[in-house]
């Protein structure tokens, strides 16, 4: 439950974020465990659309199952979305990574969060 707990906050936080920067948002409760694929928050600001999965981790790498991780892509193509996977890590805040940011690893897509340092985005650019 604490996963779950720190997740859901992480999430709302990042709605917060994004309504105070003018996006119409919503977090689409249980994501994570609907058999229908969806991402964990939409935002929608002048015909901008976008969808992100959000993971509140501490640790080197994030690592995202390859079916998930290609039913979220998908999902946010055929919305017209710009999808993102938004990393929050303890004591640095938000990484915004975009699907190419990840590597096949097999059974995951992986990301390391050196990577994430380098080729993240930061909430600013969603202004």
């Amino acid at each position: 439950m604490a996963h779950y707990n720190k997740g859901a906050n992480a999430e709302r936080e990042l709605i917060k974020v994004l309504f105070d920067k003018g996006f119409a948002v919503l977090r689409v409760a249980g994501s994570g465990v609907s058999p229908l694929p969806s991402p964990d928050v939409v935002a929608l600001k002048n015909s901008r659309i976008l969808a992100f999965e959000c993971k509140a981790w501490k640790g080197n790498y994030l690592a995202i199952p390859v079916v998930t991780f290609n039913d979220e892509v998908n999902w946010a193509r055929v919305a017209g979305a710009e999808f993102f996977v938004g990393w929050k890590v303890p004591h640095e805040g938000w990484f915004f990574l975009r699907a190419e940011h990840f590597r096949n690893a097999g059974k995951n897509f992986m990301v390391s969060l050196e990577e994430a340092r380098k080729n993240g985005v930061l909430i600013y650019y969603f202004v």
